[in-house]
């Protein structure tokens, strides 16, 4: 019969159309085109020139991280300033509504010992009226009353005004992807070996994909996010991680000093890698944006 397509069997009621009615739950995975390469600056996201690693294993190129270091310096002492100057006008507020209260204070003690009444010392304190115009309207000083603030809203003086405060600033800079203190004597330097001639002082080849520019020098593998790198700090040299877990970790030495030397747990460093839509390398909820929506009934 004509129903028998069922409710998503037509075009009209394709699955697309259907999240877009707002009913269900949309998600999509990243693509390659979406994810850093390995070998790419997580602030620039360019092939690095100068590649340096921080201890959570984010790769950073030299210029740019120095540049970004040096940039938040002056921009924290800038919100320093700004939070003083906070401080100092509110200790200024805070000195004058003293004296204020204190003023009042001997006011009403002069006005008891002369023996006038409430009314009285009304009377002889100065009138507090705002007197402002806007497009001709304006508020009088005769205009006491406890509601003229509401009644009187269009005068500038009587305008609420809201206080936008300013934190004291953390004066740390810190790595934008982990949020760790970013130090320059916590930054060590990287050297990727290049898959053209094993040469690990070449610059990176921009025009050759991520997975074709650098091999791992034991394996002889191409790394990439698929295969993974991790960084021998002594060396600082990119090994692939199955070389690190079946070569490196069997007798903890790096094997390119001479003499090799002995390996901490905290001298290997994983590169962060981006993982794909088809593995588990890193947290899925990194690698799909989704939308929940309400789910209809039928």
């Amino acid at each position: 019969g004509r129903h028998s397509s069922g409710l998503l069997g037509g075009h009209n009621n394709a699955w697309g159309n259907f999240v877009d009615t707002g009913w269900g739950t949309s998600s999509r995975t990243l693509d390659a085109d979406a994810m850093k390469d390995i070998d790419a600056c997580s602030l620039s996201l360019h092939p690095c020139v100068e590649p340096l690693v921080t201890p959570q294993g984010v790769l950073y190129d030299k210029a740019v991280v120095f540049e970004y270091i040096l940039d938040r310096k002056k921009e924290l002492e800038r919100e320093l300033k700004a939070w003083e100057a906070q401080q100092a006008t509110e200790a200024s507020d805070s000195a004058s509504a003293l004296a204020q209260a204190q003023e009042a204070r001997i006011d009403e003690f002069v006005a008891r010992q002369e023996g006038l009444s409430q009314s009285d010392l009304h009377e002889r304190q100065p009138k507090k009226g705002a007197v402002a115009s806007t497009m001709g309207r304006s508020l009088l000083e005769a205009d006491q009353g406890k509601h003229a603030a509401d009644t009187s809203f269009w005068v500038p003086q009587l305008t609420p005004e809201v206080k936008q405060r300013v934190s004291k600033p953390d004066m740390a800079v810190r790595c934008p992807i982990t949020s760790q203190p970013l130090r320059l004597k916590q930054l060590y330097s990287v050297q990727f070996t290049s898959a053209d001639d094993d040469d690990a002082h070449s610059k990176p080849d921009a025009a050759k994909k991520a997975n074709e520019r650098y091999i791992c020098p034991l394996t002889k593998k191409a790394l990439s996010n698929i295969n993974p790198a991790a960084v021998l700090r002594p060396s600082g040299m990119v090994v692939s991680v199955k070389a690190v877990d079946k070569i490196v970790k069997k007798d903890m030495l790096d094997p390119f000093t001479d003499p090799p030397t002995q390996l901490r747990d905290k001298d290997i460093i994983s590169l962060r890698v981006e993982g794909t839509g088809y593995s588990a390398r890193t947290d899925e909820s990194q690698l799909k944006v989704s939308s929940s929506q309400a789910v209809g009934r039928f």
